[in-house]
């Protein structure tokens, strides 16, 4: 049975569980995303936001087109001018395409899933600069681990 005092004290614990789980959980969460956003370059976060707008989880529910171009604009040795002034096109062809048409295109688990299914759907030769894109994205952590490894060994040597 529920007394009023019971009844009374509902509020106020709903008020301190509020500030505790919400407000101070929000600005933990601001802080760390604040650190983290310093620890990042404008250059390495528009790469990070473009190969996440790549990913087909969800049916390519993060794509973004000015993301992505944002991220085309990062690779000038291996898109030209004309290619990246006429790639938006091809970009929102291949977005509907893959998700409104290609049912073998649902439930992709990642990017490496998405070039698999690419090269079996022969995608990769209709997209050849999205595919390009997905190749890049892959490449990525495999370029950024190369690259550490090769200063880190470098900085032993000198040792």
């Amino acid at each position: 049975m529920l007394t009023l005092e019971d009844h009374l004290r509902k509020p106020a614990d709903y008020t301190v569980f509020h500030h505790y789980r919400v407000d101070v959980f929000c600005k933990v969460l601001d802080w760390q995303f604040q650190g983290i956003n310093d620890r990042f370059d404008e250059v390495t976060t528009d790469l990070l936001h473009g190969v996440g707008c790549l990913n087909p989880i969800d049916s390519f529910s993060s794509f973004d087109i000015k993301k992505i171009m944002k991220m085309v604009e990062l690779y000038p040795d291996d898109f030209d001018e004309f290619q990246m002034s006429a790639f938006e096109n091809p970009l929102a062809s291949y977005i509907i395409n893959v998700c409104d048409f290609d049912e073998r295109f649902s439930n992709l688990n990642g990017l490496s899933d998405l070039s698999k299914r690419l090269v079996k759907t022969k995608k990769h030769s209709v997209y050849p600069l999205v595919f390009l894109l997905v190749k890049l994205a892959l490449l990525l952590p495999v370029a950024t681990a190369t690259v550490e490894r090769a200063f880190l060994s470098n900085e032993v040597y000198q040792e």
